[in-house]
């Protein structure tokens, strides 16, 4: 099993989002898989979560506004780019604009960005803000070459 899946899983599984869980992207050097679970998780508990998470898989997190982060997501992009699916090229506003069209649509999105050896780990929750299920999350797994 490749190491990206056993990141992937890991998170699905913490969020007991396995179940139904598919790739969205899957490639030599990028993962991005999606999944929902019938969980709630309270809104103020979102932040500890994911950081609970990037514990347990050892990561290191990364500030949202941080220059890496726009690394990250240029490398991402690169890596979707190599897979058969054709996309646009991403930024950070890109992203943080997919967060505000979520949040626009009444759902509380939160995210972190870790740090691992050899690979960096993008996890995003949202679910609507009365805390109504499904929790949905993502999860983007990609090669680290520096």
């Amino acid at each position: 099993m490749k190491k990206t899946y056993e990141i992937a899983g890991q998170v699905m599984g913490f969020f007991d989002a396995f179940k139904g869980s598919r790739p969205a992207i899957d490639n030599d050097k990028i993962l991005i898989v999606r999944g929902r679970s019938r969980k709630v998780i309270p809104l103020n508990e979102f932040d500890a979560k994911l950081t609970e998470i990037g514990e347990i898989l050892g990561g290191t997190e990364l500030e949202p506004d941080s220059d890496k982060l726009d690394e990250i997501l240029k490398a991402g992009d690169k890596n979707i780019q190599e897979s058969e699916i054709t996309t646009n090229s991403v930024d950070t506003k890109g992203f943080l604009r997919v967060k505000e069209d979520l949040e626009s649509m009444g759902l509380v999105v939160e995210y972190k960005i870790f740090k691992l050896p050899s690979f960096d780990v993008i996890i995003a929750i949202w679910e609507d803000k009365n805390e109504i299920p499904p929790l949905y999350v993502e999860v983007t797994v990609s090669e680290d070459k520096g």
